[in-house]
């Protein structure tokens, strides 16, 4: 059986989603946007980043749907719009500690 193009169309977004999650800093970003909406300015001085770097983190998380923004003067805050993203890491990552340490002989 193959893939139907809506299928194909679903699981491109999926991967494109998973994509941008693939980066240790951008996921730290999903956490502070997480806790309240952020310009890229404070946020870069937060995680610890140049700015420009912050706003390429951003431009990749908001291309993915992860994010949005909203000008307010000359002011953009960025805000996560997609919060259930963080549960599905958190449970990811719960599963895959315990099947490693399953695997090891550890549990």
């Amino acid at each position: 059986m193959y893939m139907t193009s809506d299928e194909a169309k679903r699981y491109e977004l999926r991967a494109h989603m998973f994509k941008a999650l693939a980066h240790p800093m951008r996921i730290f970003i999903l956490e502070k946007l997480r806790e309240r909406p952020w310009c890229v300015c404070e946020l870069a001085a937060e995680v610890g980043i140049d700015k420009s770097v912050a706003s390429k983190h951003l431009s990749q998380l908001k291309e993915a749907g992860l994010i949005d923004d909203e000008r307010r003067g000359t002011l953009v805050e960025y805000r996560l719009t997609v919060p259930c993203v963080l549960n599905l890491a958190a449970c990811a990552e719960g599963a895959v500690l315990d099947n490693r340490k399953r695997q090891l002989g550890l549990d």
